[in-house]
């Protein structure tokens, strides 16, 4: 028969019937594990490695969705997860022939079967090249029968890829564990759960039968193993995020970045937070600082019951409206002081104004089962005119779209309250009532009133919500006062019924604004942190994209993860390695520089400094045209001041004032005017040192023209104590020259300066 199971003496027969090549003579037998002859052992593949230390080294770990522990795994010697002792099917990672090692799986062949991993047999199952009943056969019927018509064991040889080396080759056998694992049931492995997900995946697209969903496979896989329940686990929301994003799974991503970010402090523990793209955890740190003002803002606003809100810079009211208002805010004060025992209550930690999560939920219920109450479901917002009911009086469709506007809301369905139908009973005045004897046998108006307000209200199925029956009895009450010394309200019923409309709408708005949840959302119960994000410019892709085009090859994918682990590994390494903090000046250096040297360079660095302070305090003019003068002749003589005949030039006088006039004229060297103002322009970071040394000369000058007036002006007998003149003031280094060129002749200069010397005494002359 073409499909007849081959027996054991019949394949261990057609093993024997193969002929090997003759040994040579003299080889010895292998004695210690084998009659073989050792020439024709197998020699270990290359890709032979110890798989517990790759395991140790690469950091993986079990990912046990239902206790959510993440423990160490030790390799794939012999996983005791997918051992099991009645399984039929030994599954070896390497070629047949290439080493010893022995299967490191034992796994049932009706889990194969059942999974319709057809593809996974014919590749890799040891079989006789004269019988093969899996290619033959066409149904998993068939394959039922061969498989448990004998009760040998089969085995799978499961190599790496020859081109790859010892890194990549264990991830390609992570991948193959990992889908057994799938196959029965079992707990994923893999550095980070995300990418053990995106491995399991491609292995199955690629073993698994054509037509089968794969898709659909591995979320059920999820879902019994509890991965998909990612509420309070923060390596189960990463890593079902990395998954959504790589498969470009939109619903999953928003559910899983939802969880992300309630968790936002949590993340950075978990190994799945350095493999998610930089722009989904850029989205994150974006999405929980607008919630976190979201929620405060709404504390602010709730704590108050909108009093900023709906103040008259926003809502215009009349006095008898506004004092409504008021009353009803008193109201629902008072109400949640008695329900929470304080009101506002507590902030959340962390936080100044956040109300907790649950009292948020709470008052959002609470506000929502009054809207119902009151809400006129025959008028909706897509609508322009409201009923002839609804106009007149407090204007609501204005007032509640301005308030949606100014803060981005969502407009409600119905925005309009429930009125009384017909003209409203006011109360009559009793003076001269007395009189009237069948008035007294009509009902009290104000009854009237009450009974046509409570009908027009929604009648619920279940009133158990306590601020439903004390709005009831707040509206009665405030027909129906209770004592007569409260002052009658100047509002009509219809128009109060208006203003608390108003703050009913808007409070349920805030609300629902921090605890609306998105749509994708699955899991919201028993969750400890806010879900309320918003969704906009999420997610990180634009379009989409079919599932076929990102699904990958096993051996592609395995690549791909060994190089995104080396590049990690090496930069934990560097940001792990110390480094060597240099400051930027050494000053145990310089302070035990040689004597000399010290000196030397603090000069040069002080003159470094002034040019640097002078080039920066240049550059700030901007690009001005720089203007020079031409060089100045320097003079062929030194100027003389002698105390009432000047310098031999000019015509002087002994008066008081002319003499102070002299010596300004001593003090400050004469610059033209036309001079000074291109002065100012002629500047350049090359001539900023000599303009300051050129200052300084001017300034020596003055002093030593003091003291020369201070010589001529004391008596004689002084003159031999002190030397009149320094001797460096008239040398030509320390000289400025004046910059303007002289019109007179040398002849009068020289005859002027004669006299001058004539007028000296003769021991000054001398000395």
């Amino acid at each position: 028969m073409a499909g007849a199971i081959p027996s054991r003496s019949s394949s261990r027969r057609f093993r024997t019937q193969r002929k090997l090549p003759a040994a040579p003579e003299d080889t010895p037998l292998h004695k210690s594990h084998s009659d073989r002859l050792a020439a024709w052992k197998s020699k270990k593949s290359t890709t032979a490695f110890d798989l517990r230390s790759t395991a140790s080294d690469l950091n993986f770990k079990t990912w046990d969705g239902h206790s959510r522990t993440a423990v160490a795994w030790d390799g794939l010697r012999r996983d005791s997860e997918l051992w099991f002792p009645d399984g039929n099917c030994l599954v070896h990672l390497y070629a047949r022939g290439q080493s010893r090692r022995g299967p490191a799986f034992q796994v049932p062949m009706d889990a194969l079967l059942a999974t319709n991993c057809r593809r996974l047999l014919d590749r890799f199952l040891f079989q006789s090249s004269t019988d093969s009943p899996i290619s033959e056969s066409s149904n998993s019927s068939a394959d039922n029968n061969y498989f448990s018509a004998s009760p040998r064991k089969y085995e799978l040889y499961i190599p790496a890829p020859s081109t790859t080396d010892r890194g990549q080759a264990f991830f390609c056998h992570v991948a193959t564990r990992n889908l057994f694992a799938w196959i029965l049931g079992k707990p994923l492995v893999g550095s980070h759960l995300g990418g053990a997900m995106v491995g399991l995946l491609n292995s199955m697209n690629e073993f698994r039968s054509t037509g089968e969903d794969n898709v659909q496979a591995i979320m059920d896989y999820m879902d019994s193993e509890r991965y998909a329940d990612i509420r309070n686990s923060p390596d189960h929301a990463l890593a079902i995020l990395f998954f959504a994003e790589h498969f470009q799974f939109k619903d999953m991503w928003i559910d899983a970045f939802a969880h992300c970010v309630g968790m936002h402090e949590k993340l950075a523990s978990s190994p799945d937070f350095e493999c998610i793209s930089r722009t989904s955890r850029a989205l994150i740190t974006r999405s929980r600082m607008e919630m976190n003002l979201r929620l405060e803002y709404a504390g602010r606003q709730l704590g108050t019951f909108l009093s900023d809100d709906l103040s008259d810079a926003h809502l215009g009211l009349s006095s008898a409206a506004r004092d409504h208002l008021d009353k009803f805010r008193t109201f629902l004060q008072s109400y949640y002081v008695a329900k929470l025992g304080y009101y506002p209550p507590v902030p959340s930690t962390g936080t100044r104004s956040t109300f907790p999560k649950s009292t948020y939920a709470q008052m959002c219920a609470e506000f929502q089962k009054l809207y119902d109450f009151l809400v006129d479901k025959s008028f909706t917002s897509s609508m322009t005119t409201p009923p002839r009911s609804q106009q007149g009086g407090v204007c609501i469709v204005q007032s509640l779209q301005a308030f949606d506007t100014r803060h981005k809301y969502t407009p409600l369905p119905y925005p309009l309250p429930l009125l009384p139908e017909g003209e409203e009973v006011l109360p009559k005045s009793r003076r001269a009532s007395w009189y009237s004897k069948g008035d007294k046998m009509r009902p009290d108006p104000r009854l009237i009133t009450l009974s046509s307000m409570m009908k027009a209200t929604n009648r619920l199925e279940d009133l158990e919500c306590s601020l439903v029956r004390a709005y009831r009895g707040f509206e009665k009450e405030c027909i129906l006062p209770n004592s007569r010394l409260e002052k009658h309200e100047k509002l009509s019923p219809t128009d109060a019924r208006k203003v608390r409309w108003i703050l009913v709408y808007t409070v349920l708005q805030t609300l629902l604004s921090v605890t609306k949840v998105p749509v994708e959302v699955r899991d919201t119960v028993n969750v400890s942190y806010n879900l309320c994000i918003l969704t906009a410019g999420t997610p990180p892709w634009k379009g989409s994209r079919p599932i076929e085009t990102l699904i990958r090859k096993h051996t592609d994918q395995t690549k791909e993860d060994f190089i995104t682990s080396l590049t990690k590994a090496a930069e934990t390494e560097l940001a792990a390695s110390p480094s060597e903090i240099v400051p930027d000046i050494d000053y145990f250096a310089l302070a035990h520089r040689p004597q000399s040297t010290r000196q030397n360079s603090i000069s040069l660095t002080g003159q470094a400094k002034r040019k640097g302070t002078v080039r920066r305090a240049l550059s700030t003019l901007g690009n001005m045209p720089e203007l020079r003068h031409p060089s100045p002749k320097r003079l062929i003589y030194h100027e003389i001041l002698v105390h009432g005949y000047g310098n031999g030039t000019n015509s002087v006088s002994l008066a008081p004032s002319r003499t102070a006039s002299v010596d300004n004229l001593a003090k400050k060297p004469f610059v033209d005017e036309d001079e000074e103002i291109s002065s100012r322009w002629s500047v350049s970071s090359v001539d900023a040192l000599d303009i300051l040394e050129a200052s300084r000369i001017s300034y020596n000058s003055s002093r030593v023209s003091n003291s020369i007036k201070e010589f001529l002006d004391s008596p004689s007998s002084a003159v031999s104590q002190g030397v009149a003149y320094e001797t460096g003031l008239f040398e030509d280094s320390n000289l400025q020259p004046h910059p303007l060129r002289l019109s007179r002749s040398v002849g009068l200069v020289v005859e002027r300066k004669e006299q001058a010397k004539a007028a000296l005494p003769q021991h000054v002359i001398d000395a």
